[in-house]
C-alpha cells in the first residue's frame, strides 16, 4: 500500500492500519515506526485516525456490550457510517477534549516518539552500547523538567525531549552517565570516583560540582556550563582519552564557575568563554559593588573574588585611576562596560578572562 498520500480516512479505513492501533504485534509495529521514521510529516494524520479509531471503539462498547468478535465488527460499522455520513455544524468527535485522552493513543504516540528519537540519535545510542554495565534508562516526555535521584546521592535536572541511562548501582571505580538532550546536574563530591558525563561527542568529568551539559542529538554544538567547583571536559576522540577516564585529577581543559566551553561537533574543536549571564558566587553574595574614590586595583580585585573570573591588566599602567560608583544592580558584563569607560580604559573577553587595554588615568 502507499500510505504516503493517506489521508486521516484512508488510515482509519485500511484494515492493517486499524489492526495496529486496536490489536498490535510485533510486525505491524516494526511496520508503522519504520513508516513513521520516514515520512514523520504522516504524524499528526495519524495520531487523529489513531484516536478516531479508539474512541469510536470505546462510544460502541459502552453502548453495545457484545463480545469481542462483534465489538470489531460493531466498531467498523460506526467508524465507516460516521467517515460516510458526516453530520454538519457538529465540532469532529476527535476533536473534543474527552476524546483525545485516550491513554491507548497516548501510548502509542510516546512510543513511536521514543523509538524515532532513538533512530536519529545515534551518537547517543553509539555511547549507550559501549557501556561496561546495564543501565536504565529516563526519558523525559513531558513540557517540564523532572528530577532524577542517583544512587550516589547525585541529582539529575532533565530537560523536556532528553533522556538519561545511567547504573542502578556505580562501580567503585567510577560514575558514568549518558545524556541526550540537557540536564543540570548536582554531583555528590567524591574524589575517588570520578563522575563522568557522556554527551555527542564529548566527556564531562567532575569529582563534585554543579553544571550544566546541552547535547541535543540535532544540535552542531554542545555546551557545558559551571556552576560550582571545577569540570574537566574532552572530546571522546582524544587520543589521551584513556588515560582521562582512568586518573582521578582532572585533566583536559578545565573550567570553573561562570565559564563555559563550546564544542563545534562540526569543526571539532572547544572553545572556553564566559557563560552569558555570569552570577555572583554565594560565598561572596553579599559584595554591595559600591565603591568611593577606589583604586582600579580594589575594584578589579572585588570583581574577580565576587564572579570567580580573572581580569588581566598593567597595574602599573591603571595605578593613578579610580572609581565613584554603585554597581550594585549591574550585571557583570556592564560592570565591566562602566569600568572600563570610566577609566577611558576598554575589555575583551579571551579565554574566559577579562583583558583591559587603555592609555592609564593622568594624575
Amino acid at each position: 500500500m502507499n500510505y504516503q498520500n493517506f489521508s486521516r480516512e484512508d488510515f482509519v479505513k485500511d484494515s492493517y492500519f486499524r489492526k495496529w492501533v486496536q490489536k498490535p504485534d510485533e510486525l505491524t509495529r516494526q511496520f508503522w515506526y519504520d513508516y513513521l521514521t520516514k515520512y514523520p510529516e504522516q504524524t499528526e494524520t495519524i495520531r487523529q485516525a489513531a484516536e478516531m479509531i479508539l474512541q469510536l471503539a470505546t462510544v460502541v462498547r459502552e453502548q453495545n456490550p457484545v463480545t469481542p468478535s462483534e465489538e470489531i465488527e460493531h466498531s467498523w460499522q460506526e467508524i465507516n457510517h460516521r467517515i460516510t455520513h458526516p453530520v454538519t455544524g457538529v465540532k469532529p468527535f476527535y476533536r473534543q477534549r474527552w476524546v483525545w485522552a485516550s491513554a491507548a493513543c497516548l501510548a502509542f504516540l510516546i512510543s513511536w516518539a521514543g523509538y524515532w528519537y532513538a533512530r536519529q540519535d545515534q551518537s547517543y545510542q553509539h555511547n549507550v552500547a559501549h557501556a561496561d554495565q546495564a543501565l536504565k534508562e529516563w526519558v523525559n516526555i513531558t513540557d517540564h523538567v523532572q528530577t532524577i535521584a542517583l544512587q550516589d546521592g547525585s541529582s539529575v535536572l532533565l530537560h523536556p525531549g532528553s533522556r538519561l541511562s545511567y547504573p542502578q548501582q556505580f562501580k567503585s571505580s567510577k560514575r558514568e552517565v549518558f545524556l541526550s538532550g540537557e540536564a543540570f546536574f548536582e554531583v555528590a563530591k567524591n574524589p575517588k570516583q570520578p563522575f563522568f558525563v557522556y554527551a555527542n561527542e564529548i566527556v564531562t568529568k567532575v569529582l563534585g560540582t554543579s553544571f550544566k551539559v546541552s547535547a541535543f542529538p540535532k544540535d552542531q554544538k554542545v555546551t557545558v556550563m559551571v556552576q560550582t567547583g571545577r569540570v574537566s571536559v574532552y572530546a571522546q576522540s582524544d587520543q589521551q582519552a584513556k588515560e582521562k577516564a582512568e586518573s582521578t585529577e582532572l585533566e583536559g581543559l578545565v573550567l570553573t564557575p561562570n565559564q563555559q566551553i563550546v564544542y563545534s561537533r562540526e569543526q571539532v574543536r572547544m572553545v572556553k568563554s564566559l557563560v552569558t549571564q555570569p552570577s555572583v558566587l554565594a560565598k561572596s553574595a553579599s559584595s554591595a559593588f559600591v565603591f568611593r574614590n577606589a583604586s582600579v586595583k580594589d575594584v578589579f580585585s572585588a570583581i574577580e573574588k565576587a564572579y570567580g573570573v580573572h581580569i588581566i591588566y598593567d597595574e602599573d599602567t591603571f595605578r593613578h585611576c579610580q572609581l565613584n560608583a554603585d554597581l550594585s544592580d549591574e550585571p557583570l558584563y556592564q560592570k565591566m562596560e562602566i569600568i572600563t569607560k570610566s577609566i577611558e580604559a576598554r575589555y575583551q573577553v579571551v579565554d574566559a578572562q577579562f583583558v583591559i587595554s587603555g592609555e592609564g588615568c593622568s594624575l
